[in-house]
């Protein structure tokens, strides 16, 4: 294992790790989480009993909170470690990371339409004539589940999310500077005297608490603490496993949801940080599926649910059906970055070219 380092930052590479824990969870929650799936297409999840096997397939919903947390904090902390801390500043940054987004999202679509496009009805999944065109146009931008418009696939919904975090982070992130960790009170409290859509209510705590750690480097203080790393080891594993039990709860999970999941996801990124990124191989594996982890996200649905359902359930064993929806999802993901990759590679050759002529 590695030494621990005096001066440990929250880096790119540290991001990157807890994304492939959360993709990881997604994956085990989407394939085992209800009951009656289960028992329907004849999954063995053996040696656990089925309560805590659902009890384990069920926080792994945690993960949409994890990549809240992730996209508020590394938003604000760029902010926060710019010189000059102006909105104008922070939404031209954040007027680039829209359109990267939307440029990686639309190129998935692409791939996935290109691939698949003989599985789709579109008239019937986006109806016809100009009024479908322009569904499936929304869908292709990431933009369906805000205008409430058909989608090929019900996990695009968060696409939306994702665009409204990059334009609310910086106003609340200038805010949060301004009144310090009062603004912790006022992200609780917002969701119960404002009207917001569903998705954001939920996750606006999830996301005042990104900023607050952000602002407050919270994640480099533990981590850089006087405690040895291994109490901080035992003590994440045991918060880990009573929040797991804690999520489970009927109370929690119909009252306190959306403000347990802001701190159990920041116990996961403080795990993820702490203990998995001490020890390289896994690091390098988790970091490696947080590369993919946009594109796992968003075609895992069509392996599992969609289109090939009952081949990913085939073998039962429920570590079998997750390592094959998982290999699938982690290839076609790959695939669309090498095109990607060769497809920007062509467009800036042209662009040389081009100007070389000129």
């Amino acid at each position: 294992m590695e030494k621990q380092s005096t001066n440990r930052l929250f880096t790119k590479e540290n991001s990157l790790t807890v994304k492939g824990i959360a993709i990881l969870m997604m994956l085990f929650y989407h394939l085992f989480s209800s009951a009656k799936d289960n028992f329907e297409l004849g999954v063995n999840y053996r040696p656990f009993s089925e309560d805590v096997f659902l009890m384990i397939a069920g926080f792994g919903n945690i993960c949409v909170a994890v990549f809240v947390f992730l996209s508020a904090y590394g938003i604000s902390k760029k902010i926060y470690d710019s010189n000059e801390i102006t909105l104008k500043k922070a939404y031209s940054d954040s007027f680039k990371r829209f359109l990267k987004l939307l440029f990686n999202f639309a190129f998935m679509f692409t791939c996935i339409n290109l691939l698949w496009f003989h599985w789709f009805d579109y008239s019937l999944a986006f109806g016809e004539g100009k009024q479908g065109f322009l569904a499936f146009l929304l869908d292709g931008l990431g933009l369906s589940h805000l205008f409430s418009t058909p989608s090929l696939n019900m996990t695009w919904w968060y696409m939306s999310l994702a665009y409204t975090i990059i334009f609310i982070v910086p106003i609340l992130a200038v805010l949060c500077k301004k009144i310090g960790y009062p603004f912790l009170g006022l992200s609780f409290l917002i969701p119960f005297i404002m009207p917001l859509n569903e998705d954001l209510a939920h996750y606006f705590f999830v996301i005042g608490v990104g900023i607050a750690c952000a602002y407050g480097n919270w994640i480099e203080k533990i981590i850089n603490s006087k405690i040895p790393v291994w109490v901080r080891w035992i003590a994440e594993i045991v918060l880990i496993v009573l929040s797991v039990i804690i999520r489970d709860n009927e109370f929690v999970k119909t009252t306190l949801i959306c403000q347990a999941d802001a701190i159990f996801a920041f116990l996961i990124v403080c795990f993820a940080v702490d203990m998995v990124s001490f020890i390289p191989v896994i690091r390098k594996i988790f970091s490696f599926l947080g590369k993919f982890s946009m594109n796992i996200f968003f075609v895992h649905t069509f392996f599992y649910l969609i289109l090939y359902r009952y081949y990913v359930y085939h073998f039962k064993r429920f570590y079998i059906t997750y390592f094959i929806l998982l290999a699938v999802s982690l290839i076609l993901s790959m695939v669309i970055e090498l095109l990607k990759f060769l497809f920007l590679k062509g467009c800036k050759a042209i662009f040389h070219k081009k100007t070389k002529q000129e």
